[in-house]
């Protein structure tokens, strides 16, 4: 978009209030930690005072890539944490999961050891080689596009970004790493309008989405 997807306008506020809002507004949500880029940190701490959000414990500095940045906070909170404690990991600029989902995705998480949240494939998903052939249709019932949040352990999650790291690994997602270490999430069905905003149409659909469920 040319500039922080967090600080886009939607109704007046920037998109990561309304991230905010839900995870600040849900019972069983304790601490939040925000990774971020160094200078977009002093901006993030005005919004947090303007909208007093009480459950932001730490901003840290994010790192090179998505996964970096989560290792980050799991070395942060290491220290603090129980092993079965449970971490939700999930990205700023989906503004519109539910209450309801968070808390199916941490009960599931807590019944299966680690859950996502996910929404059932629309359109027949294509497995294609390096050179752009098709190898594989997979059956669409069994195709999902992965969501946040992403739920585990700890001491789970732990293990999985160690391991990822010493065998410098990149995954697409956090619980591909725990797939990694034999884990296998259960995936918890949510609404389509859990979207992640990417592209400037994102913004369009999520004014809409807005209108119909915050309003």
């Amino acid at each position: 978009m040319g500039f922080n997807k967090i600080f886009a306008k939607l109704n007046n506020f920037p998109l990561i209030y309304w991230t905010l809002k839900i995870f600040e507004e849900n019972k069983i949500i304790d601490n939040i930690v925000i990774s971020a880029r160094k200078k977009d940190i002093k901006k993030i701490k005005t919004i947090i005072a303007k909208y007093k959000f009480k459950k932001i414990k730490e901003i840290i500095e994010a790192g090179n890539s998505r996964q970096d940045s989560t290792f980050a906070v799991l070395k942060l909170l290491r220290s603090k944490m129980k092993k079965d404690d449970f971490v939700g990991i999930h990205n700023a600029v989906n503004p519109f999961v539910t209450q309801g989902e968070i808390e199916k995705v941490y009960a599931n998480a807590k019944k299966y050891g680690a859950a996502l949240l996910a929404y059932p494939a629309k359109d027949t998903v294509k497995i294609a080689s390096k050179n752009g052939l098709v190898d594989e249709t997979p059956l669409r019932e069994n195709c999902w596009y992965a969501q946040t949040p992403q739920v585990v352990s700890f001491a789970n999650l732990w293990s999985a970004f160690l391991k990822a790291n010493k065998q410098h690994f990149v995954g697409t997602d956090d619980t591909q790493l725990l797939e990694r270490i034999g884990i296998k999430p259960k995936v918890v069905p949510c609404s389509y309008q859990n979207i992640k905003i990417t592209f400037p149409e994102d913004l369009i659909v999520a004014k809409q989405i807005l209108k119909k469920f915050h309003v």
